[in-house]
């Protein structure tokens, strides 16, 4: 269903926790510097879009994000990036070479529900949903599939593009670590509600959506943040 399996989703929740837990601890034993500041624009990098690599070799994605809060309380943001994949395959079996590339828009907002802060802190958690599209490109070359019965067969496929379409609803937890610096994850559960294609032959990976075999895909961020509060 996800483009992560649910041991390594299990794996990647884990990491996650342990980071925040370090990075709260370390906070929370820090002298607060933080002001009672109630508004906030921030700018924000994905590095799990980078990570993700490790577990999906040839997967990659760079992924930003901007946001604007309100009353430490609303949050509107918008997030863009590009996916590059690629895989290459010879065996006994079948060959390939697989190529796909796309783009990804995402905004919507973000509700605070942590009301436990200190005086002067700026730690949230959030849940909230987004409208997202993507345009995914793909195609594939030296295409061999051997059969004793039919002989050695050999195609591929022009690049061809796609359209999505899909909506997300999330929940994370973001950490100050400092007056302008702040980490934070969030996971968030796809539904795709369109789709658009030139060929019948879909994209292994829609960019910002995951595996296009199903229409409910889990994906999983973990962000640096630089804040400007006021």
């Amino acid at each position: 269903m996800s483009f992560l399996s649910k041991k390594k989703i299990v794996n990647v929740f884990l990491f996650c926790a342990c980071m925040l837990a370090t990075t709260c601890r370390v906070h929370l034993k820090a002298q607060d510097t933080l002001s009672a500041e109630k508004n906030e624009i921030f700018v924000a990098f994905d590095s799990w879009g980078l990570a993700e690599q490790l577990l999906i070799p040839g997967k990659f994605s760079v992924i930003g994000r901007i946001g604007w809060i309100r009353n430490n309380n609303f949050i509107l943001s918008s997030e863009g990036g590009n996916m590059f994949f690629t895989r290459q395959v010879s065996d006994s079996i079948k060959s390939f070479n697989y190529n796909a590339t796309g783009y990804f828009l995402r905004a919507g907002f973000e509700k605070n529900i942590f009301r436990r802060n200190r005086p002067g802190e700026r730690n949230f958690i959030l849940i909230g949903s987004h409208l997202a599209y993507s345009s995914t490109q793909h195609s594939g070359t030296n295409i061999i599939i051997p059969d004793k019965y039919w002989g050695t067969r050999q195609y591929s496929f022009p690049k061809s593009s796609f359209e999505y379409v899909w909506i997300d609803f999330s929940i994370g937890i973001r950490s100050q670590l400092s007056r302008y610096f702040a980490l934070g994850w969030e996971l968030k559960i796809n539904r795709l509600l369109y789709s658009k294609g030139g060929s019948s032959i879909s994209p292994y990976y829609i960019a910002g959506f995951g595996k296009s075999k199903s229409k409910t895909t889990v994906g999983i961020n973990y962000y640096l943040y630089y804040t400007l509060a006021w």
